[in-house]
């Protein structure tokens, strides 16, 4: 269980008070690391993108608005907008970075079995970012292709699009004998 983030502690923490910043902080860490593990590219700026998030994150509590979203789900669409931001400047700066990261490999259906959420991660990483950015959005998160759109500042046709050849990516690389796992990814 996830230990609770009140309005208490958040107007504590707008009051500068360290102990209660300090506890939000390690609330926060181990779920927000998380999203930055899944979204960014580069494992070396998971750090570098959190510490932006919390700074964000702590410099804009006086702007939550509870009747708005809850407390996580406001600092997690920071942390996965900031995410994004990273990343299309990353490849504005180093497309050809970005693509060598995204080898075309396929995988055997005895060995989705085996993966851990963390492989499985990595190897959705590989598909092209464009593509994982709406599939992580979309399937992972939850956020509708309105929304998706307003993010990643495209039109929702678009975002249907990319969502259409992200699960045709996963097809082209999964044999049939994977149906199980493909339905986890294609019934949203």
């Amino acid at each position: 269980m996830h230990p609770s983030i009140d309005t208490d502690l958040i107007c504590r923490c707008i009051k500068n008070e360290r102990k209660a910043q300090r506890a939000l902080y390690d609330i926060l860490l181990p779920y927000l690391e998380n999203i930055c593990r899944r979204y960014l590219y580069d494992e070396n700026e998971v750090e570098d993108l959190l510490q932006v998030s919390f700074v964000h994150i702590f410099s804009n509590l006086s702007k939550f608005d509870v009747e708005k979203a809850g407390f996580r789900t406001w600092a997690t669409k920071i942390t996965i907008n900031n995410c994004l931001k990273r990343n299309r400047k990353k490849r504005e700066l180093f497309p050809e970075e970005i693509d060598s990261l995204q080898p075309i490999v396929h995988i055997s259906p005895d060995i989705i079995n085996k993966l851990a959420l963390e492989d499985l991660l990595r190897y959705l990483k590989k598909m092209p970012a464009n593509y994982f950015e709406v599939f992580n959005l979309y399937v992972l998160d939850g956020y509708s292709h309105e929304e998706i759109a307003q993010m990643l500042d495209i039109e929702p046709a678009l975002s249907r699009k990319r969502l259409s050849r992200a699960r045709m990516w996963l097809n082209d690389r999964f044999s049939s004998n994977c149906a199980n796992f493909m339905e986890l990814f294609t019934n949203n």
